[in-house]
Formats: C-alpha cells, sequence, structure tokens
C-alpha cells in the first residue's frame, strides 16, 4: 500500500479507536494504541507533505469520565529518527534555526520506556495534580489514580518552585506485567504493558489502579516557577532523585552523535534483559536555555529527538491484495495477511505502497513474506519467501479499473495511480470525501460515521455536502433505521447545528483539497479573516496575487484552491455552505494589531526562520513579497531588490537591531 493511503486509512483508525483504547476498551484485542500513536507520529516525521491530512492532533480528547485540566504548557511528542543520518539532520537544523555554525551541543541521552505518559504537578512542593496527556493541552485529571504508584513522591523536599511540572512515563516492569495478567482469564488478558499501563492508570475506581503494582520514572518537565531550579538536563535528574523520583539507570551525556549511537547500539542489544519495555532511546540538547530558543514545532520540539530501534519482523502468508481508494481518487494495494505478533502487536494487515512496489517485490497471494514494522511501528512486506511459493502461484495483475469501475490512470512524475472518475462519480472518493468533511478537525460533526454516511447516500439522504445541513428535513427516514430513534435523531441534529460555528481554516480544510491541509487552510485563513473577504476573493481576477503573498503557501496548494473554485458547481455549493454556517472572524489580540512583515537580506543575530518565529509571537502576518499592502520590511545585509521596490512604495524598512527592539 501507498504510504499517504496507509496514513490517511490509520488516521481514521485513531477516530475509532482512541477513545475506546484510552477507555481500555479496545474493539480489537491486540490495537494496542501506542503503536497507532508512533506510526502516525513517524509518517508525519518522514513524509512532512502529510500535514495536508493531519486532522489527529496530540493523543486524544479527554474523556468525559474524569474533570479535564489544561496544561501550563503543550505536552507534545517527540519526532523520530532511525539513523545517526536522521539525527545530525535534526540537529544541524536546530543550528540553522539558532544561527549557530556547528552542532557541537552537550546531549543527553537516556530510555525511550514504551508506557503512558503522565504529568505531575506540584504546589508549595505538595503534589496538586496528576494529569493525562490527553490532546496534548487538554488532560483528564486523574491524581486520585496516582497516589500509590511507585515513584511519585507526594511531597518534594528539594524545590524552590511554587509550581513545578514534572513529567514522564507510567508504566509496569515485566515481571510485575506477567503477574498481574495471570489474575484475568486469558481472553481478557491485556495484549502488553503498555496497553495494561493505560488501562489501569485511568479506571473511574481508584482502588483499582491502587492495587496494580504501576511505576512512573520522570523523562521530562513543563512549567516551573523558578527559572534556575535546574539549567540543564543533568541537573534535572540530580534534582528527580534528591525529590526521590526513580530513574532508568541508563541516562549518559554525550557530546558525540557517534558516540551516542555507539551507546544507543550497546542498549538496544540489552533491550530483551532490562525490566521494562522501551522503543528506542530520547537524544536532547541538554541546555534547557538553547531548549528555550529553539522552542517546537506545533506537534515536535525541536531540541529533542526519540531513535528508534531496529524493527522486528516475522513470516506470515497473504491472504488477499486489496485496493483501496482515497478522497483525491489515489489507488493503494492492502495485503491482507495471516495474523503474526511483531514485537507484542498482531499484524494482519501490510502496506504495499503501490502497483510498482508489488511488481518490483513480486507478492503474490498466497506468498509466504517477511513483514517488518519500521520503527516498531508500521506493517510493510520486506520481501518475500520464494523457496516456500507453490507452483500454482500466478502473478500479480495490475487492475485497470478502480472499485468504481472507471479506468485507472497514472499521473506523470508520480508513483500513485488513481481513479480516472471524479468524486461525484466514484463512490469510494465520495465516502471519503464526507469522513473528512464532518471529521474532528474538519467541520466536527459528532455522531455522523462511515456506516450512517453509507446508509444516508444508499437512501439519497446525502448526494453533496450540503444536503447534511437538510438532513433535519428527513426525519421520519431517519428515525426508522435501525439503531435509530427520536432521541438519537436529535442529537444528530444538535451535532449538525453545532457545527455551523466554526472557523474559515475549519470549513477550508473540510473540503479536503490536496495539498490543503490543516496548516495550509489557517493560512489562507489568517490572510482572508472573514467569510465576507474570503467570498469576494475567491471570485476575484487577483485571486493568484493575492495567494502568492501568502508566506509559506507553495504553488502545489495555491493551484488546488484555485482550481477547485474555478468550478462553477463547487463555488455555488460552497457559497450556500458559507451562507448557512457562521464564520467566527480571525481576532488578533497581539501588539502588531493585524500587521504584515517581511525580511529580506542576511540578518546577523538570528535566522530568518527565528526572526520569524519571533514576529508570529507577536502576532504579526508573514509576507512573502513586496507591496503596497506590506507595514513592515526588515533589511539584513545583501538586501537587494526588496529593498528597492520597499524604499519606492515608503514603507517602513527596520535593520535587524529596530526589530528586536520593536518586538521587545
Amino acid at each position: 500500500m501507498e504510504t499517504k493511503k496507509y496514513f490517511i486509512k490509520l488516521r481514521d483508525k485513531l477516530k475509532k479507536f482512541s477513545k475506546e483504547y484510552y477507555n481500555s476498551t479496545p474493539s480489537i484485542a491486540d490495537s494496542e494504541y501506542d503503536s497507532l500513536k508512533k506510526e502516525f507520529d513517524y509518517l508525519l516525521s518522514k513524509n512532512p507533505e502529510f500535514k495536508q491530512f493531519d486532522n489527529l492532533g496530540i493523543g486524544t480528547s479527554p474523556s468525559s469520565k474524569f474533570q479535564k485540566f489544561r496544561h501550563y504548557e503543550q505536552m507534545l511528542s517527540l519526532s523520530n529518527s532511525f539513523s545517526i543520518d536522521d539525527s545530525k539532520e535534526f540537529f544541524d537544523k536546530a543550528s540553522n534555526f539558532l544561527k549557530k555554525q556547528t552542532s557541537n551541543y552537550i546531549f543527553n541521552v537516556d530510555c525511550k520506556i514504551d508506557g503512558v505518559s503522565l504529568s505531575i504537578i506540584y504546589k508549595n512542593n505538595k503534589l496538586f495534580k496528576a494529569v493525562t496527556r490527553g490532546d496534548g493541552e487538554v488532560g483528564e485529571d486523574i491524581t486520585e489514580n496516582v497516589l500509590s504508584i511507585k515513584g511519585i513522591p507526594k511531597i518534594l523536599k528539594y524545590c524552590k518552585s511554587d509550581l513545578i511540572e514534572i513529567r514522564g512515563e507510567v508504566f509496569f516492569f515485566r515481571h510485575d506485567f506477567e503477574i498481574l495478567n495471570k489474575k484475568f482469564e486469558k481472553k481478557n488478558q491485556f495484549s502488553n504493558p503498555r496497553n495494561a499501563a493505560s488501562g489501569s492508570l485511568r479506571q473511574i475506581n481508584s482502588q483499582i489502579t491502587r492495587g496494580r503494582p504501576l511505576r512512573f520514572i520522570p523523562h521530562g518537565y513543563g512549567k516551573f516557577s523558578y527559572k534556575e531550579e535546574f539549567l540543564n538536563f543533568e541537573e534535572f535528574l540530580s534534582f528527580c532523585k534528591k525529590n526521590n523520583f526513580d530513574q532508568t539507570g541508563y541516562a549518559r551525556k554525550f557530546t558525540s552523535l557517534k558516540n551516542i549511537y555507539d551507546y544507543i547500539s550497546d542498549i538496544e542489544k540489552q533491550r530483551s534483559s532490562i525490566n521494562f519495555d522501551i522503543d528506542g532511546m530520547v537524544i536532547k540538547i541538554s541546555d534547557l536555555n538553547l531548549q528555550r530558543m529553539l522552542g517546537s514545532t506545533n506537534k515536535f520540539p525541536r531540541w529533542a529527538i526519540a531513535s528508534k530501534f531496529s524493527s522486528e519482523e516475522a513470516l506470515t502468508q497473504v491472504e488477499k491484495i486489496e485496493l483501496q481508494v482515497g478522497r483525491t481518487g489515489a489507488i493503494t494495494p492492502v495485503a491482507r495477511l495471516i495474523p503474526i505478533n511483531i514485537g507484542g502487536v498482531i499484524v494482519s494487515n501490510a502496506t504495499l505502497h503501490n502497483f510498482d512496489e508489488i511488481i518490483r517485490k513480486d507478492i503474490r497471494v498466497n506468498d509466504f513474506v517477511w513483514v517488518k514494522r519500521a520503527g516498531d511501528v508500521i506493517p510493510y512486506v520486506s520481501k518475500v519467501d520464494i523457496e516456500r511459493r507453490k507452483k500454482f502461484s500466478k502473478k500479480f495483475i495490475v487492475p485497470k479499473k478502480c472499485l468504481c469501475g472507471s479506468k485507472i490512470i497514472k499521473i506523470e512524475g508520480e508513483t500513485v495511480q488513481r481513479c480516472s472518475a471524479s468524486k461525484n462519480k466514484c463512490k469510494y472518493q465520495n465516502l471519503e470525501t464526507f469522513k473528512h468533511f464532518v471529521s474532528k478537525k474538519a467541520m466536527n460533526i459528532d455522531g455522523l460515521g462511515e456506516k450512517l454516511i453509507e446508509k444516508f447516500i444508499k437512501l439519497n439522504l446525502i448526494s453533496n455536502k450540503l444536503d447534511i445541513y437538510k438532513l433535519e428535513n428527513h426525519k421520519d427516514k431517519i428515525i426508522k433505521l435501525e439503531g435509530f430513534g427520536e432521541k438519537s435523531f436529535q442529537n444528530l441534529i444538535e451535532s449538525i447545528n453545532v457545527s455551523k460555528v466554526t472557523s474559515l481554516s475549519r470549513y477550508l480544510f473540510s473540503l479536503g483539497l490536496r495539498y490543503l491541509g490543516e496548516n495550509n487552510s489557517e493560512l489562507i485563513s489568517s490572510y482572508f479573516k472573514n467569510k465576507t473577504r474570503f467570498k469576494y476573493s475567491i471570485q476575484s481576477k487577483k485571486l493568484r496575487e493575492e495567494l502568492e503573498n501568502i508566506d509559506g503557501l507553495g504553488e502545489k496548494a495555491i493551484s488546488s484552491f484555485i482550481n477547485y473554485f474555478s468550478d462553477q458547481s463547487n463555488l455555488d455549493e460552497s457559497f450556500k455552505i458559507l451562507d448557512i454556517i457562521e464564520i467566527k472572524e480571525t481576532q488578533d489580540d497581539k501588539i502588531s494589531l493585524n500587521k504584515s512583515i517581511l525580511f529580506t537580506g542576511t540578518l546577523q543575530k538570528m535566522s530568518r526562520d527565528r526572526a520569524k518565529e519571533l514576529a508570529k509571537k507577536k502576532g504579526y502576518k508573514i509576507a512573502s513579497n513586496v507591496s503596497k499592502n506590506l507595514d513592515i520590511l526588515v533589511s539584513g545585509d545583501k538586501s537587494g531588490s526588496k529593498l528597492k521596490k520597499a524604499k519606492d512604495l515608503k514603507i517602513n524598512i527596520l535593520n535587524e537591531k529596530e526589530f528586536l527592539n520593536l518586538i521587545n
């Protein structure tokens, strides 16, 4: 299966399984939440273009079973590395961001425990809250459940901060997990220690949690009020030790990536003998001041990366090869396998990437194949065991038609093959389009899932996005559906009505355009601000010129956007939906008062990326071209034509020092 298609299918699976998983009621016995989450993070880190399909976020929405608590600082995930070259590239980017000439850092390396992330908050040295990761911004208050966990002190004896967050992993020692599992019938046993930790930690009855031998080891920190509590990661570990937190015992300090990877290789060889599950090592820049300067993306810190261990593999048999169709028409082959355990996870499907990959590896139905999980996460067929192949085996024939019956085409320059039919004529694309439109980070229509959408399509209740907002007119038909009734109908209509109050970025993302993911939708919405200006602009002859002035918006996204609204039917439907929904205007509460800024030339004290980051934090819009609408041009050394044009247009021009004075 093509990686992109697998990523999209994984996203849909995560939506279904994550809530079940975090409530310890997985519908598929061995599909642990951690493998799915790490799978998602790995694909994003390796394929930045997949951000357009990322409507999952970090973690999962907090359960209504627990009180919610907003983190003082967002709990992020980690970018993944699979080689020393990956890590070198990562830290070289950090150097470029800081405008350092070399990557000569002091690093701290420690085990990446395969557990459940938890933030422990202390106020005035007393345990105040214990909060799950949740969606990274809001977690669940499970304070009562952690009071008996080994490694979590109730009082800090050596701490100068009035408030401090200690973050780490909750997990089981392997032998404790085995003892716990023996207490359950086989059908009710946990598939692995991580799943057991998740289920045990988030029990409504805290007595159940207290009866299970969970442990906690810190791996980092969130907010702390006394800024000199610790100045580097070694001092943090010393702080933890003095305050009776447990530690892995494997943390080491290095100045060379080569030495780091020698150490990681040694730990990987010891992996099976370590008394808790680890799936890699975490490499951090130790200096906290550098960490603060580097900051983070919307998901990952720029100063830490997870170095993943080599993948495990197992032999199984291909039962059949199926096709899947995405909302953009991408056709992706998937191998359905006889289920096999790989690294504690039951794998029954494997990506075949694309048709070229099947032909290259000569993968056939009934073949015995070696399946790996890249980074212990993504299942894929690495090779065929030719010696086991049956004589009657037939080569896979690349299909000429989509599942809908339309011709499959291959676009020049693309590996993936696509259905030639439009979304309206291919029911598989159409279904995926509807699923995306109602998804959490799009229009967020809770309760309108895949099966219900399929029913509504078969009943001719919906044939386009606009029809979703007319479902209230079909009450008599809907309440007669199996599993439906008056209350279910009212809940659905209420959810649809709630979705009508949204943001322009959500609406744009809901359209499901190629190259127009969450980030690009946000860029466009920040530029247009409200639906009145947006509706006017998408009909303007100067639309391309306006879009090209949006910093960070690429040509593919611009063309995709323009092509979509060039279609009169798309334009008509969009206008009708925009008339129905209420778009909350993008507000700026920063000092910039909605001003735009552009950087040109070479800055001396920082990189341009760093300067843009600082400007964004103050609320400035980053422009990409000089025009009469530009408010400020920051000019560095060797500024060229942009500086001359700005002078001609009498735009406010600042040097680097003046810019720093402005934002400070």
